[in-house]
């Protein structure tokens, strides 16, 4: 077995499923990641193709890493747009919520906390790391926030079922 040969039949296969991919429609970074996973697998697998079965199992391999990271890309768009959606939909009613008067009567950070946790949906954690400050203390401000809101609008004339 000559391994130059082998080598050389590698990268010639290697340039021939770039092209087929491309023609399927692949951009050409993507089809050169792809037959780069493709030789990956192969050095990683720490088996011997046989040259006669080695343009086949490339062919098969980078086909099969193509269509699962379109999958993934399709599917990923279809979660961001969801999620956009959703984003635009929490603003949306924060913007037409009765409550928005009542928040702009809050320090700013207490307003910042309780639009980013109850509107954006953000966790306590996320909470903390944005503002650099503890969990424990998140959770904290929150109850002082809530605390201080609920008197603002018993204050208004509001109770917890009329809003």
């Amino acid at each position: 077995m000559n391994l130059k040969k082998y080598e050389t039949d590698i990268n010639q296969y290697a340039t021939e499923i770039t092209k087929y991919l491309i023609s399927r429609g692949s951009n050409y970074e993507d089809a050169q990641d792809t037959v780069q996973d493709t030789l990956v697998k192969m050095i990683s697998l720490d088996i011997f193709i046989p040259p006669d079965k080695l343009r086949a199992w490339m062919y098969r391999v980078a086909i099969r890493k193509y269509i699962n990271t379109y999958n993934r890309n399709k599917h990923y768009q279809t979660l961001i747009q969801q999620l956009s959606t959703e984003v635009m939909t929490s603003e949306f009613l924060l913007e037409t919520s009765p409550l928005l008067t009542f928040l702009e009567q809050l320090p700013p950070y207490q307003k910042q906390l309780l639009t980013a946790y109850y509107y954006k949906n953000y966790s306590t954690k996320q909470l903390a790391d944005m503002f650099d400050i503890s969990l424990s203390k998140v959770k904290i401000d929150l109850y002082r926030a809530r605390k201080k809101l609920k008197k603002i609008l018993e204050k208004e004339g509001y109770d917890q079922w009329s809003l």
